[in-house]
């Protein structure tokens, strides 16, 4: 059997990789809540859950932007 080839990845690059991940994670589903934001904000409840729900869930999602920022 044959050895297997190590391959290393520098950390820099790959906490830079999961930067940008991030970034188009974040702005994808931006996108997409906005979309349904002005087609479907007819129920001033169901556009208050939405609000809700956007903050909710992209607050970690920028903390963890910031922390990946902070140590590239």
């Amino acid at each position: 059997m044959d050895n297997p080839v190590a391959v290393s990845i520098p950390v820099d690059l790959l906490v830079q990789f999961s930067f940008l991940v991030f970034v188009i994670i974040y702005v994808v589903f931006t996108v997409v809540l906005y979309y349904h934001w002005q087609n479907y904000s007819v129920d001033k409840t169901a556009t208050l859950q939405t609000y809700f729900a956007y903050f909710i869930i992209t607050l970690p999602l920028l903390a963890i932007m910031g922390l990946t920022t902070l140590i590239i």
